[in-house]
């Protein structure tokens, strides 16, 4: 019986071993136009089905950050071929779906909570287009809308506008900041790996206290490299992703205070769990520099210890800007590295057939270090340290959210502790 079972099963595996992909279709789409999803499906047609492309191209349908779930298929045909078929699902109810907005209240650790109103179309038209807009008042005072096109024309020709006003009381300085700028960047995929962007902004600033106001007006010039491999932006679980970045400030008064800074980002993510657990254990690794070229004002310097850097510190204030003891904290240039293993709990599925969900849990430790001199002064300095717990949510209209809990360490003791509220991964 075994022997004739292998027989009648050999010229099965033999043709699996063949499958030709003669229709590559799509369906589940109403409101995303046809175009916006082929143009990220590489599978050659008449060619042997190969798996790792068809989920290439599944990744590259999520990281466009519109659906909230695909899946892929084989068909078999009569003619013995396979049709190869993408299942998406969307949201394509207009409020909570391609429009939300409303009243809300936004957080930042920089000046806390500010509440307003806004609201911004997600896949507006159905061609992965995004607008926003909203205003704010009371940590931060902001009006300000913009618009987003990854493909406005040739390959994976991008285009960025805001416009945006605001002012906030400085967290650790003695001024109100006031702040009207316009910015616009222009990108470009080169193949799916290699990402450019170049663009600029107009900043109109002034530092306001009870004695004086400082007004800067700049042309900043940016932009920014990424080679990235990631499988999925949401929870990349294999890939690495290699940013070079810089800004400038140029002085529009012809006085001289010009200033550059060149960013620095290194991260690879690991699968430590076999491919077919849907709950992996993921190691993430990261380091990241900052280097700064020019004028150095002092109203321009970068804090060490928040969820952007150090996990585990409150967001300095004024009384630690103002303490001798801590000025480890403050700097031109830093050095900042930081280990996560995350573990998968809750993977990605569509709730309710509309939102995409997923929950992963993890530990990390950050380690910084800054300083206002020197770049190489750094090397000799004692590291700034956090430790603690994440939970990050994939949601809908946000890629990451993140709840973190940490302790933060210096010189071997226990400084400070700080929850943090933060979208986007740290690494």
């Amino acid at each position: 019986m075994k022997m004739r079972g292998f027989f009648f099963l050999l010229p099965v595996l033999g043709f699996c071993q063949i499958l030709t992909v003669s229709e590559i279709t799509h369906r589940g789409n109403t409101l995303t136009k046809d175009y916006i999803i082929t143009r990220e499906i590489q599978h050659p047609l008449d060619a042997p089905l190969d798996s790792s492309l068809a989920e290439e191209d599944l990744y590259r349908l999520l990281n466009l950050g519109i659906f909230a779930e695909v899946k892929w298929r084989a068909i078999p045909l009569e003619n013995m071929t396979v049709r190869l078929e993408y299942e998406i699902i969307e949201n394509n109810k207009f409020f909570g779906g391609r429009f939300i907005g409303g009243p809300s209240p936004a957080y930042d650790e920089e000046t806390g909570w500010s509440y307003g109103a806004g609201g911004g179309f997600k896949n507006f038209r159905g061609r992965n287009e995004r607008i926003g807009g909203g205003f704010a008042f009371g940590g931060r005072n902001t009006f300000g809308i913009s618009y987003f096109n990854p493909w406005i024309t040739g390959d994976h020709v991008s285009l960025n506008v805001s416009l945006a006003k605001l002012d906030f009381h400085h967290p650790y300085l003695p001024y109100d900041v006031k702040i009207k700028s316009i910015e616009m960047n222009v990108g470009r995929f080169f193949g799916y790996e290699r990402k450019m962007s170049i663009g600029f902004e107009l900043e109109d600033m002034d530092f306001v206290s009870d004695s004086i106001i400082l007004n800067y007006q700049y042309l900043a010039p940016q932009g920014y490299f990424h080679y990235d491999t990631r499988d999925l932006y949401a929870n990349p679980t294999k890939g690495i992703l290699i940013k070079q970045a810089f800004f400038g400030r140029i002085n529009l008064k012809g006085e001289i205070k010009n200033n550059y800074v060149w960013l620095q980002s290194f991260s690879v993510y690991k699968r430590l769990s076999k491919l077919d657990n849907a709950k992996p254990w993921i190691i993430a690794l990261g380091i990241k520099t900052q280097s700064n070229f020019g004028d150095k004002d002092q109203n321009f310097l970068a804090a060490m210890g928040e969820a952007g850097s150090v996990r585990g510190w409150r967001y300095p204030r004024h009384l630690n800007y103002n303490d001798p003891a801590q000025i480890y904290r403050f700097g031109f240039h830093n050095l900042k590295s930081t280990v996560e293993l995350r573990k998968v709990v809750v993977p990605r599925f569509p709730l309710q057939d509309l939102y995409e969900f997923g929950i992963t849990v993890g530990a990390f430790i950050d380690w910084g270090v800054t300083s206002q001199t020197d770049f190489s002064d750094m090397f000799g300095m004692r590291p700034v340290i956090g430790t603690g717990v994440t939970v990050q949510l994939q949601m809908p209209f946000v890629s990451v959210l993140r709840l973190e809990y940490g302790y933060g360490f210096y010189d071997g003791n226990q400084i400070d502790s700080a929850f943090h509220l933060a979208i986007g991964h740290q690494i």
